[in-house]
């Protein structure tokens, strides 16, 4: 049996203390939903004593999450979140709360699975599922309040079909929780930072009209391709994915061509870039099946998925989760992984190693094939400080926050937002920044792997490095394209941020191929076009 304490501080936060460490919530209501979800996971009895000063009350939730006051009489089982909401007689008047609207460790909605909040591990978004859109302005505040993703704004018609793309950061939380639970290393508090001032110089960035398409690109389209007025279409390196009602078409990125043409029974719910055996393909899923286009081939390789799967692609390669049995796509069919030892969460697959890791780290790397394990320690940015975040690990980096003990993603204190490597686990970048700014943010990695942003922070994901930081300018970024980031200035002007500057621009572009050589752009004529990168332009 575990042992817990939940208390009440003058700063009108609640404490959750569990296994030496603690958590701050906003109300006792979601301390105990979280011990239940706790209790549930490691099948394991929790004795919670719910301390008010002078007095406290002992409550029990059994293995299956249900709570009964323990020194008292038998009461019909009920989950936390009844308990608090029926404000139980043994609960001190001064932490009754009403049922919270949504657990923090619930599992992610699949239908807004960018919308950003989501508890690690996470995966990131495929290339070209919106047009150029970015979040709405967010004013700096001082209230400590939980930050909020920003939504994007829709301009015209979405890409790829409504839900297709936007839902690719799915991952493990059901089964597999990582609360941000903070060590207890350190008895003082965490330095606090308003949200209005400045951690890290603010990168300089201009503003510019254009007339080009595409800012470096030629004004001619190499290829063009009609589509119908009512598809929704997305690109990458691999394909540009057409999907009309029920006819899916996958066009060469290259060339334009038709490379597969085939029917589907409802709108695919996930694609994305990704290596099969060594082998690159353009994966989809409609339903509970998905099929693999391999590079050179003309018709995709088609497989069964689990019940209640979830994919995700935060690595080089597509993990799918099932209850607790993890695989993975083979060239004939899953292929079983794995599955991590208790206390570790699944992040990530790529090059046949498998990614976990713990509340605190190191980071497990597991061959698939051999078993054979490795850990990964990560580097601290400073001695003080603890993780207090997982954000996302694929690609090969590990992306964390950090900060002092107390330190939580909503509690307006001065952290560190650090990049690890994923092969030794030393540190490629920090940024100090607040909870405020990404404490519940996502990160966004881009079409080609080029770029990542979390909030106003653009990295270069070669090098781990962080190339702008927006915070202070009225830009907001969104998915990047290759090196070019779709953006917006102020609340709805379109831009495309491209080195140090961002064009206005209505341009809807979906992907930058073949190295950066070329951008695939849809047109507001329902035509698909491909555009040569001017000779002695940069692509970075």
């Amino acid at each position: 049996m575990a042992r817990a304490l939940i208390s009440v501080s003058n700063d009108g936060f609640t404490y959750l203390s569990l296994n030496g460490a603690t958590s701050r919530y906003s109300d006792a209501g979601q301390a105990l939903a979280y011990l239940g979800d706790y209790a549930r996971e490691t099948e394991t009895s929790v004795s919670v004593t719910i301390d008010e000063g002078n007095r406290g009350v002992e409550v029990l939730i059994d293995e299956s999450g249900k709570v009964a006051p323990s020194q008292a009489a038998p009461t019909p089982d009920r989950s936390p979140a009844e308990v608090t909401a029926a404000g139980a007689s043994a609960a001190p008047a001064a932490i009754r709360t009403q049922t919270p609207s949504a657990l923090d460790y619930a599992p992610a909605d699949e239908g807004n699975a960018a919308s950003g909040g989501e508890e690690y591990p996470q995966g990131t978004p495929f290339s070209g599922p919106v047009a150029v859109t970015a979040p709405a302005t967010r004013r700096p505040r001082r209230e400590r309040k939980p930050a909020k993703q920003r939504r994007p704004l829709r301009l015209k018609k979405i890409t790829v079909p409504g839900l297709v793309l936007i839902g690719l950061a799915i991952l493990m939380i059901g089964a597999f929780v990582i609360p941000n639970i903070v060590p207890d290393q350190s008895a003082e508090a965490p330095q606090s930072i308003s949200t209005e001032e400045q951690a890290n110089p603010h990168s300089d960035v201009a503003v510019a009209g254009t007339d080009a398409v595409v800012p470096g690109f030629a004004a001619s389209p190499k290829w063009e391709s009609k589509v119908a007025a009512s598809a929704s279409v997305t690109a990458s390196d691999r394909g540009v994915l057409v999907v009309d009602d029920e006819k899916l078409e996958v066009l060469d990125s290259k060339t334009g061509d038709v490379r597969y043409s085939g029917q589907v029974s409802q709108p695919p719910t996930f694609a994305v870039d990704t290596v099969i055996d060594g082998r690159r393909a353009l994966l989809w899923q409609v339903g509970n099946s998905a099929e693999a286009l391999f590079d050179g081939e003309d018709t995709p390789t088609n497989y069964r998925l689990p019940d209640n799967a979830r994919i995700s692609s935060a690595g080089t390669s597509v993990l799918v989760k099932s209850g607790n049995k993890l695989s993975t796509f083979g060239s004939d069919g899953l292929v079983d992984v794995p599955t991590p030892a208790s206390g570790m969460t699944p992040m990530a697959i790529e090059n046949d190693q498998l990614y976990s890791a713990d509340y605190d780290g190191p980071v497990r790397a597991t061959n698939i094939k051999t078993g054979e394990e490795r850990d990964i320690g990560l580097e601290a940015p400073a001695d003080n400080l603890q993780i207090i975040k997982w954000i996302s690990a694929g690609h090969g980096k590990v992306i964390t926050l950090w900060g002092e003990q107390g330190a939580s993603t909503n509690s307006g204190h001065r952290i560190q937002l650090v990049v690890h490597s994923l092969e030794d686990g030393a540190i490629l970048s920090t940024v100090t920044t607040t909870t405020d700014i990404v404490g519940e943010m996502s990160w966004v990695r881009g079409q080609g792997g080029d770029r990542a942003y979390i909030g106003p922070y653009l990295f270069d994901m070669k090098s781990g490095l962080l190339l702008m930081d927006a915070s202070r300018a009225d830009i907001h970024l969104s998915e990047p394209r290759g090196t070019i980031v779709p953006c917006t200035i102020g609340s709805d002007a379109s831009c495309l941020l491209a080195g140090s500057t961002a064009y206005r621009t209505k341009t809807r572009l979906l992907a930058v191929t073949e190295s950066g050589t070329t951008a695939i752009v849809d047109g507001p004529d329902s035509k698909i076009r491909a555009y040569d990168r001017k000779p002695g332009t940069p692509s970075s």
